[in-house]
């Protein structure tokens, strides 16, 4: 019997003494204090000591369990990569069998911060349209595609292109435009500011008309003063015989008998008497052929004294009343009888012409010396270099973007992948896998780095409470700590069973 209430008792004793051990890690949560007095083993060893073994627990986790090396194994293990194919294919599978558009879908994701994201996406590309536009290696690739094309065009036989709609268009126009400005207020100015500049220019002129007159011109006049002799002396008869000349001559008549006869001679004379056999020998000697030659030597003589004379001398004794004067009757007659549109027509007609002797419009141009093929480089450089400095050309690209990136947000989901679920989902899988082991081949470490799962874990056990942590590890370890309490009852039923045994002896 002493045997077994010694057992009974160290059993007990045991027992109580490692479950109040096992207690007491965690109770009392808080210090407890009687009086002033502290009392010994409160708070609890867990509760007292959270910090450290909060960090102590963190660092083993970060050195030994949840190592960088153990986080990037994972990551890029073979049921990584099995998770992500699925998660792909599912959300293809998804989006072939739905009516969203991708404005829908980039809504889902983004929320509030879709529009800022649509304006961000329109400035950026745009600008990157403008910057990829203004490097000097594309300035130089669109400037040579375009000077091919013009070589190309240039290639074409001109008749060819004389009877093109765009040409005929063209021309049709330039017609047009021509015949309406010749008949405009600004054509008669600029003309008559080109006659009064040459009228200007010959004031200061030290040649004579004979030199600056062409001799084939003033031989034509001669000729046609011969060749006109007869009709020259009719008008002279017709002349006379108008009632203006007719008063004139009687004037003169009059006052040369008065003024330059002896008085008593004029006494004898009468001017009406004296003026008709005046003009009836004018008209007798104007009726004679042999002075019809007379008088054509004699203009022919006028004009070569006036020839000799210097051109300063002449139009320096115009005014420029008299110049303006003179002008206004030879652009009207230019205007009017010279440049009509039958000239205009028949000009561009010739042009026409001349260009269809030509087997392309390259040899047309090399006929006429010119470095062509330099002059559209430079012409194209310019109009480029225009073109990517130009606002209005920034506005029309970031119109272009706009409209491209509308029309996309407006195609539906479903019909990207139309009739090529499959082989998309296969290809998105393989970019979506390249681009996670990449990234984990070549940024993981660093971001496992900085996570500092250590810390994490040191964190987070500092934020829990004591009854949480508590029923954590008792959840953890039950059947451990029981086992513990129920071998301290074993323990110490041995103790209390040996103990009277050794008293005995």
């Amino acid at each position: 019997m002493k045997f077994l209430i010694g057992s009974l008792v160290g059993a007990i004793i045991g027992y109580i003494t490692n479950w109040l051990a096992i207690k007491m890690l965690f109770r009392p949560h808080k210090e407890v204090k009687i009086g002033k007095f502290k009392v010994p083993f409160t708070p609890g060893l867990i509760p007292k000591e959270k910090s450290r073994i909060a960090k102590s627990v963190g660092e083993s986790i970060g050195q030994h369990l949840l190592t960088k090396e153990t986080i990037l194994k994972s990551l890029c293990s073979e049921n990584m990569n099995q998770q992500l194919d699925f998660w792909v294919q599912s959300k293809i599978g998804a989006i072939e069998n739905s009516d969203v558009t991708v404005e829908n879908e980039i809504k889902g994701l983004l929320g509030d911060e879709f529009s800022n994201f649509i304006q961000n996406t329109n400035r950026n590309v745009s600008k990157l349209f403008v910057d990829y536009i203004n490097e000097e290696d594309v300035k130089q690739a669109i400037g040579k595609y375009v000077k091919g094309q013009i070589i190309l065009e240039l290639a074409a036989k001109p008749e060819v292109i004389c009877q093109s709609e765009l040409y005929n268009s063209i021309k049709n126009k330039v017609l047009n435009a021509a015949i309406e400005y010749k008949d405009t207020e600004k054509f008669y100015g600029e003309i008559e500011n080109i006659l009064e500049e040459k009228v200007n220019g010959l004031k200061v002129l030290d040649k004579s008309f004979e030199e600056v007159i062409p001799k084939g011109i003033t031989d034509n006049i001669k000729v046609y003063v011969y060749g006109k002799r007869y009709d020259i002396a009719m008008a002279i008869k017709k002349i006379i015989k108008e009632e203006k000349t007719k008063k004139k001559l009687r004037q003169i008549v009059g006052e040369t008998i008065a003024t330059k006869l002896n008085p008593m001679i004029a006494m004898f004379m009468n001017a009406d008497s004296t003026y008709e056999k005046v003009v009836t020998g004018i008209n007798e000697f104007l009726d004679e052929d042999e002075n019809h030659n007379d008088i054509a030597l004699m203009i022919n003589d006028i004009i070569d004294k006036f020839l000799k004379s210097s051109v300063s001398s002449v139009f320096s004794e115009f005014s420029k009343e008299g110049i303006h004067d003179g002008i206004e009757p030879l652009i009207h007659l230019f205007t009017t009888e010279i440049v009509d549109e039958k000239l205009i027509r028949n000009t561009l007609d010739k042009l026409e012409g001349k260009f269809s002797n030509y087997i392309s419009i390259e040899a047309m141009l090399e006929k006429t010396g010119i470095d062509y093929k330099s002059e559209i480089e430079k012409i194209i450089k310019s109009r480029i270099e225009a073109m990517t400095e130009s606002n209005s050309v920034k506005i029309k690209i970031a119109e272009i973007v706009s409209v491209m990136i509308n029309r996309l947000l407006n195609v539906e989901m479903k019909s990207i992948f139309e009739g090529e679920g499959d082989k998309l989902s296969k290809s998105i899988s393989v970019v979506v896998k390249e681009l996670y082991n990449k990234f984990i081949e070549n940024k993981a470490a660093d971001v496992v780095e900085v996570l500092d799962v250590a810390k994490i874990v040191e964190d987070k056990i500092n934020e829990f409470d004591v009854d949480f942590s508590e029923k954590i590890i008792l959840d953890i370890a039950s059947k451990e700590l029981n086992a513990i309490t129920w071998l301290g009852a074993l323990l110490g039923a041995v103790m209390g069973l040996l103990s009277p045994i050794l008293g005995s002896l």
